[in-house]
C-alpha cells in the first residue's frame, strides 16, 4: 500500500477537494479544508499531488482508517486471486540415451499433469552444435514419448551458439 499524505501533512497550499459523499467543493486552502475535515468528523487524505496534475492537488474527505483498511482488503484479496504458474526445466544433450530420455519425459508428464510448464532445454557443445538434425531428433523424440499430454508453447528456437529451448505446456 502507498503512502499519502494526510491533514497537516499535506505541502500542497491550494487543493481541488472532494468530500466524502464524492462531491466537489471546488478550490480550497489547505488549512480551511483541514478544519473542514476534521468538523465532519473525517481527514483530509491527498490523492493526486500538484507535480502530476500541472495545477491543483486533488485532496479528499475520508475516513482515513476505514480507507486504509479496505485498501489492506483490496490487496489481500488480489494476491489470493492470482495464479502463480509453475515452470520445470528439462536439460538434455543431443546424445542423451533413449532410456535417459524416456525417464525425463515420464518425469516431464507429471509436471504438465500438475500443471506447471516444462522448458525443455538441449545443450550441444562442441561438434555436435554444428548438427541441427542431431537436435531437432532429440527434440521430435522427446515430443514422441510425451505424446497427447503435451502441447509445444513456443517451438525449439537457438538462444546461444550451444543452448536450445522450448516451452510446452499441457493438452487440454
Amino acid at each position: 500500500m502507498e503512502y499519502r499524505p494526510i491533514n497537516e501533512k499535506i505541502f500542497d497550499s491550494k487543493l481541488l477537494v472532494i468530500d466524502e459523499n464524492g462531491t466537489k467543493l471546488g478550490a480550497m486552502d489547505k488549512t480551511a479544508a483541514v478544519s473542514l475535515a476534521r468538523e465532519r468528523g473525517y481527514d483530509l487524505v491527498l490523492f493526486v499531488p500538484a507535480s502530476k496534475t500541472g495545477g491543483l492537488a486533488i485532496a479528499k474527505i475520508v475516513d482515513y482508517g476505514k480507507f486504509t483498511y479496505e485498501q489492506k482488503m483490496k490487496e489481500k484479496q488480489s494476491r489470493k486471486n492470482q495464479s502463480v504458474i509453475k515452470v520445470k526445466e528439462v536439460k538434455v544433450r543431443p546424445q542423451i540415451g533413449d532410456h535417459d530420455l524416456k525417464w525425463r519425459a515420464d518425469q516431464a508428464k507429471d509436471w504438465l499433469n500438475d500443471n506447471a510448464q516444462v522448458k525443455f532445454k538441449i545443450q550441444a557443445y562442441g561438434r555436435i552444435g554444428y548438427k541441427p538434425e542431431l537436435i531437432q531428433e532429440t527434440y521430435d523424440k522427446f515430443l514422441g514419448l510425451l505424446g497427447e499430454t503435451a502441447k509445444v508453447l513456443t517451438p525449439l528456437k537457438k538462444l546461444t551458439p550451444v543452448l536450445y529451448e522450448a516451452t510446452i505446456v499441457k493438452n487440454k
